[in-house]
């Protein structure tokens, strides 16, 4: 178990009960210097600091950087992400992100400690779903089968038509991507990005991308792998622009790349982006199956990043 040190949040009360319910023991600070001298005197898993003013409050992930190395660090941040951006593009610190435009979920925040503690990052069992398989697609002609297979799934468990077609068009994105941007050579060239959406190829072994699907109590989850993980943090900030301020800040990209992402973003209720560099990167869906889709439209949605690289770099997160 881990200490946890939560930094001038309003909602302190609400996720202190939740954070030691989960056997954690939780310090709370009023500001900066009370932060910085609790971080001198113990050691601490998990940082969490809701961030006001960007320029003054990062200030503390670099102090938390410098005293503790291994502490992760969630930073809160409650407004529009576009004036964040000069901050956090540059910084190697915190590097993994959750993005939220209304209230955060006490229970995303605990699934996002259990991550960043663990360090196992991926999988849609994270979030209490079952898989139910895991199907490996050896050529581009097998997208329509594996999407069929799981429309089918969902369908003979009383899923909606209409949130299952929903679920549909968000494989076919993310399929899409894993089999035509995420490919990189030797060269580091995306040598399928400029191909016709439309073309048939084999994919060699190494390269195969995975999709994994299964159903829990109250939501549904489907996941799409590639062995790559080469989403860097540029765009990144290029798709949370997108999803958060509906505008594209994507120059030059490939198609699917940003619009893509965008409306699979309008069609769940949480999407979670888990790159391991250069290894792989999974993007999970998340939708409660028990409503309608128009209900759907209109609820929050939340943007889920993580990304671990070499353990001299650490395994930090960022909540917007």
């Amino acid at each position: 178990m881990a200490n946890i040190l939560l930094v001038n949040h309003e909602a302190t009360p609400v996720y202190t009960q939740a954070i030691e319910a989960e056997g954690h023991q939780c310090f709370s600070a009023q500001d900066q210097v009370n932060a910085e001298e609790a971080l001198q005197n113990r050691p601490f898993g998990v940082l969490i600091r809701e961030v006001r003013n960007p320029a003054e409050d990062f200030k503390l992930f670099d102090i938390a950087r410098k005293l503790q190395p291994n502490c992760r660090a969630i930073a809160v941040i409650p407004e529009s992400l576009e004036a964040y951006f000069p901050e956090l593009l540059p910084r190697a610190y915190p590097h993994n992100f959750i993005a939220d435009n209304r209230s955060i979920d006490v229970k995303e925040l605990i699934v996002t400690i259990r991550k960043l503690l663990s360090g196992d990052i991926f999988g849609i069992d994270k979030y209490d779903i079952p898989a139910e398989a895991t199907l490996r697609l050896s050529s581009s002609d097998d997208k329509y089968p594996s999407i069929e297979k799981v429309r089918d799934f969902y369908l003979a468990r009383g899923v909606s038509e209409r949130i299952v077609g929903n679920v549909e068009l968000i494989l076919n994105e993310l399929l899409m991507n894993a089999m035509f941007d995420a490919p990189v050579d030797a060269g580091g060239s995306h040598p399928r990005v400029h191909l016709d959406r439309s073309a048939v190829f084999s994919i060699e072994k190494k390269d195969r991308p995975s999709l994994c699907y299964g159903m829990g109590k109250t939501h549904l989850a489907v996941s799409v792998s590639d062995p790559f993980g080469n989403l860097d943090k540029k765009t990144f900030f290029s798709y949370i622009h997108r999803c958060f301020s509906e505008k594209s800040v994507l120059e030059g990209a490939g198609k699917g790349a940003g619009m893509g992402l965008f409306f699979i973003f309008k069609s769940l209720d949480q999407m979670v982006i888990n790159v391991a560099t250069h290894r792989e990167t999974e993007v999970i869906a998340l939708i409660d199956h028990r409503g309608t889709l128009g209900e759907l439209k209109r609820r929050r949605h939340s943007f889920h990043f993580f990304q671990i690289d070499d353990v001299s770099e650490g395994k930090e997160n960022q909540q917007p």
